[in-house]
């Protein structure tokens, strides 16, 4: 079961990737937001009012600390910011949960793109990543990618399918990105059954 899971946070990390581009901009109209973390209630309910994200896990889901999702990135713990979020900070790995009976995990993290997020669209986004994991070669483990759309408040997003073989096993993965500004956020799942993607991602909301 635990080794189960470290492959799941292992897979999931992978996908904490920053990104440059040379596009040229599209568009001007750019809003902006004071960044800052998430809160979750005592029935699993994550949200963050700054960036309009939000994710209804299962009351037994388990939350990682800030201690432990430190710990899982290989990063120093000052890296996880519990306060205020300092203006310089250009990556926010703000929750990361886990439904310890089926080792299916979600995580959220939000990423400044400086200049280039205010151009930038969330499909353009998903293509640096992919990218970035391509050239990780086939030691990423990834088997296929696909980008893709889904459907998060009745509306389709784009997203980024992925199936990655670690160990003998498949894990799925669906990425999901919300433009904020000159930020970027991203909701992973990971999970071992293909058909619970499309459940995890009706809990998710971006209002």
């Amino acid at each position: 079961m635990k080794k189960i899971l470290a492959l799941l946070l292992a897979a999931a990390m992978l996908l904490c990737l920053g990104g440059c581009s040379e596009e040229e901009p599209t568009y001007e109209e750019i809003s902006e937001v004071t960044p800052a973390r998430g809160t979750v209630d005592e029935n699993g309910f994550y949200k963050n009012e700054a960036f309009g994200v939000s994710f209804a896990a299962e009351k037994d889901w388990y939350f990682l600390s800030d201690e432990e999702i430190a710990q899982s990135m290989g990063l120093a713990a000052e890296k996880i910011y519990s306060g205020e979020i300092p203006e310089d900070a250009d990556n926010i790995y703000d929750v990361y949960c886990v439904d310890m009976e089926t080792n299916t995990t979600v995580s959220v993290n939000y990423e400044d793109l400086g200049t280039i997020g205010q151009f930038t669209e969330p499909n353009e986004y998903l293509e640096m990543v992919v990218t970035q994991l391509l050239s990780a070669g086939e030691d990423s483990g990834i088997a296929e990618s696909e980008l893709s759309v889904t459907e998060i408040d009745g509306e389709k997003v784009p997203c980024l399918n992925i199936t990655m073989e670690i160990s003998g096993m498949e894990i799925h993965q669906r990425v999901i990105v919300k433009k904020i500004g000159t930020w970027v956020g991203t909701v992973t799942l990971a999970t071992l059954d293909e058909a619970e993607v499309d459940e995890l991602c009706a809990k998710i909301s971006f209002k």
